[in-house]
């Protein structure tokens, strides 16, 4: 059991996340003895799992929904159903919207399917499979970054961020894998592995980003959490 404070440190987030979350109905309220609040692995859980999801690209209002139609009894792939409204899914003119005067590259939409940002079906409907992408691409769009110029960053960047997760896997391999574990525990083990190598990317990518802001002379807290 953990205390608010315990929870979050487990957690790597903020007990003001914590209670946030609580407030929003996301995470169910602790078990109180005498005047302290307790959570339980599954509060632990729940807060892992809304982080994953954040990560792509889910509001917290879609969040709670889905974890409320998770918690009823649908399946993950009923609630995470590509045709549901919460899914990262565009029209054919929604689409040729992201590109400069609505004109498609059919060279980039080849670069894009390539590398997994987007897929085709039958009808016409163009799927893309991470939602945080997606809002990046129209985010990069509206300040003037071409769709070529965009996947060219992606490429690098996922060139870069398979570097460090290489690293962080032989950590792993090293000091977890090669190390006597309780198999119960290991699902928590490589999820709590998970959060301290995003944790640490996260913090040190901050860290660049304001240190070069401050070079241009541009200040302002870079931190999504900020």
């Amino acid at each position: 059991m953990f205390t608010i404070d315990e929870l979050a440190r487990e957690a790597g987030t903020r007990t003001s996340t914590v209670r946030l979350y609580q407030t929003r109905g996301l995470l169910p309220p602790p078990e109180i003895r005498g005047r302290v609040g307790y959570y339980g692995p599954g509060h632990l859980s729940r807060l892992r799992v809304i982080e994953r999801l954040q990560a792509r690209g889910y509001s917290l209002a879609a969040i709670k929904e889905l974890l409320e139609n998770w918690a009823q009894g649908a399946t993950l792939a009923a609630v995470l159903d590509p045709h549901d409204e919460l899914g990262a899914e565009l029209t054919a003119s929604d689409f040729a919207a992201l590109f400069p005067g609505g004109q498609v590259d059919p060279e980039v939409v080849a670069r894009a399917v390539q590398l997994g940002l987007v897929s085709f079906d039958d009808g016409g409907t163009v799927r893309v499979p991470s939602r945080a992408f997606l809002e990046i691409g129209r985010e990069l769009a509206a300040h003037g970054v071409s769709p070529a110029r965009s996947i060219d960053e992606f490429e690098r960047l996922s060139e870069d961020t398979r570097r460090i997760a290489q690293r962080f896997v032989a950590l792993f391999g090293e000091y977890v894998i090669g190390a006597p574990v309780d198999p119960v525990s290991m699902p928590d083990t490589i999820a709590r592995y998970r959060t301290l190598a995003a944790r640490a990317v996260q913090e040190l990518l901050d860290q660049a980003l304001d240190d070069l802001a401050a070079d241009l002379g541009v200040s302002g807290p870079s931190s999504p959490g900020a």
